[in-house]
């Protein structure tokens, strides 16, 4: 055989199974998704400013994503058995980045703590807080810094599914602290709570802790690391082409009340 043949030859080679390659590749993502508006909802166009993210960035690297809506706590559960394959917008804890794999930051927001201000609390550090009750959303890591002071029975803590209710036990003082962004902490506010109930809330300015969200990919499929990689360069895609500061940058800058 000449040499031209044979380069040819081994180039229709390589070159199928570089096509092979790419079509072995998953075009299609089944993310599990929850209510946390403005980011998340069933009810929201695109189902929330984070989920268009995810979207956006996924659709740059060619996958479609299919989401299913569930309770927090179930939304985590379905991923970590690998009945779904992925599940946003969440922080980063140690346990977390044990059961999935992680993506790189979606973007960084800052969580403050909400009280109501016929009841006001002045706080510099956790501790200042014993005796409090907390209200917290199912699953979140919101409060993180608090959970000694919960664990030990200085802090008790009343949980509940979604912002609406958080907010609406803080208005009527059945909590006297909630942690949660300031984004979506404010904009829970002025959705759910009368003119009367919004001017009552404040939040302290003394204790602020920033948290990066991620999209975490089960450990248990087969297309997890491939996800991760497609994901992460989506982002960067649009990043660099305007798309991410289009779809989210409203959403990363929180509706403080006047």
């Amino acid at each position: 055989m000449s040499f031209k043949r044979l380069f040819l030859l081994t180039l229709l080679v390589l070159t199928f199974l570089g096509n092979a390659a790419v079509a072995d590749n998953p075009t299609k993502i089944r993310l599990t998704n929850g209510e946390w508006a403005p980011y998340q909802s069933e009810n929201l166009p695109e189902y929330g400013a984070a989920s268009a993210l995810v979207t956006a960035a996924f659709n740059a690297v060619g996958i479609d994503v299919e989401y299913g809506f569930f309770p927090w706590n179930r939304a985590m559960i379905e991923v970590e058995r690998g009945a779904w394959d992925g599940t946003f917008m969440w922080v980063l804890t140690p346990e977390r980045e044990r059961i999935y794999l992680p993506s790189d930051p979606l973007f960084t927001l800052d969580e403050v703590v909400f009280y109501n201000k016929n009841n006001p609390i002045e706080a510099n550090e956790p501790s200042d807080l014993k005796g409090r009750v907390m209200g917290a959303l199912d699953s979140s890591a919101f409060g993180r810094q608090f959970a000694p002071l919960v664990e030990d029975g200085s802090i008790y803590v009343a949980r509940v599914r979604n912002n609406q209710q958080l907010f609406e036990m803080l208005a009527r003082e059945r909590v006297d602290f909630v942690p949660e962004l300031k984004t979506s902490g404010y904009d829970a506010v002025l959705e759910h709570l009368t003119e009367e109930q919004r001017n009552r809330i404040g939040h302290l300015e003394t204790m602020t802790y920033s948290w990066s969200y991620h999209l975490l990919i089960s450990r248990h499929i087969d297309d997890g690391p491939y996800f991760v990689e497609a994901f992460n360069r989506g982002m960067e895609i649009i990043r660099e082409n305007g798309e991410f500061e289009r779809i989210i940058g409203p959403y990363i800058r929180p509706k403080v009340l006047n």
